[in-house]
């Protein structure tokens, strides 16, 4: 398979991911604040801040916008063309990548990425505000169907591949990012407030995280006792068959890259290889106790830089043009792996054509 091809179809899924996840963070955001009844005139910041730390975006934020509400947050992270992870910018991102390759991807794969880019350019800021379950619904139905159509019409070949691994580790990432984040801002609260930690709201904020990674349903059917923050910890980080665990997207991801390079449990072909496969044998034997032990926000930090790590590798093994003058040892410094904010790849072929002309 051509690299250039690979490429497009990696950087189509990842977008698409993103998209995904955005649209559910913002949806159960605002369902939150509905149960909480929050919704008021004055509207409190610290419910919008944690949308754009998921994202990692503050800084960017803060330049374009002078308060956190959810007017603002909604047109940052769903229309604003200058956020390359707006949904509208991911969309576009992903058919972009998609119309490259057009003649390697099915039909529905991409009337399906066209049909929602042309959705989204005729939505309106308005619209949202009006209906926002309406238009997230939609947005993650598309993903969910351009998913299905995928394992359906597209071989099961090299390319598939790529999408797999594509998915999850954007996966894994946005929900290390989503459980640092509201873990912290839930933290804070109970601290403030003692008197919520076993009290209703606390509650309904741990349930929303759930719902986030759309886990509550499957979490329940695991742990049937009341929400406890330890329980959800170790469901979303550490679960092996919940599909948006962040250990099961890793092993998801390990899969797709052994099936491409032929290696084994014993033996890796590549660092992309060894350092996905350190990642998953790492949290096999993980227990909350050490994570606990290492602080949850420092642990996470490195998982999500770790996960960068790989993704570097797979651009490095797989994508990147290599002459006899860049195979060193500084490999990294020679082809950058670019991301927002220090971390969050978003680096496609289209962006790079963009910026050539």
């Amino acid at each position: 398979m051509l690299s250039r091809v690979a490429e497009s179809l990696f950087w189509m899924s990842r977008y698409f991911e993103r998209a995904e996840n955005t649209a559910r963070f913002l949806d159960v955001n605002f369902n939150l604040l509905l149960d909480l009844n929050k919704i008021t005139p004055i509207e409190n910041p610290n419910y919008w801040v944690a949308l754009i730390l998921v994202t990692s975006d503050k800084d960017r934020f803060n330049n374009l916008y002078s308060e956190y509400s959810a007017q603002s947050v909604t047109d940052y992270l769903v229309f604003n063309k200058n956020n390359p992870n707006s949904i509208i910018s991911s969309i576009g991102l992903a058919r972009e990548n998609a119309r490259s390759i057009i003649e390697s991807i099915s039909s529905e794969m991409w009337e399906q990425v066209n049909n929602l880019y042309h959705y989204l350019q005729n939505i309106t800021p308005q619209f949202v505000h009006n209906d926002p379950y309406s238009f997230y619904k939609e947005i993650k139905n598309a993903s969910h169907l351009f998913q299905g159509i995928t394992d359906n019409t597209f071989s099961h070949n090299e390319g598939w591949d790529f999408i797999q691994i594509a998915k999850y580790l954007e996966r894994s990432d946005n929900i290390a990012r989503l459980i640092d984040v509201k873990y912290h801002m839930l933290l804070s609260e109970a601290q403030s407030q003692p008197e919520i930690v076993e009290g209703s709201e606390d509650i309904i904020q741990w349930m929303a995280v759930l719902k986030s990674c759309s886990a509550l349903e499957a979490f329940r059917k695991v742990y049937l006792s009341k929400i406890d923050p330890d329980n959800i910890l170790q469901f979303l980080i550490l679960n092996r068959t919940f599909p948006r665990s962040i250990n099961f997207s890793v092993c998801a991801a390990e899969d797709a890259l052994w099936r491409i390079s032929g290696s084994s449990r014993h033996r890796y072909v590549n660092n992309a290889d060894r350092l996905i496969g350190k990642i998953e044998a790492e949290l096999s034997y993980t227990a909350m106790e050490d994570i606990y032990a290492k602080g949850l926000h420092t642990y996470l930090e490195d998982l999500e830089q770790r996960l960068v790590k790989v993704g570097e590798q797979v651009h490095l093994t797989y994508f990147a043009y290599h002459t006899p003058d860049i195979e060193s040892s500084d490999i990294a410094e020679a082809l950058p792996f670019t991301g927002v904010a220090g971390g969050r790849p978003n680096w496609s072929q289209a962006q790079q054509h963009q910026q050539q002309q």
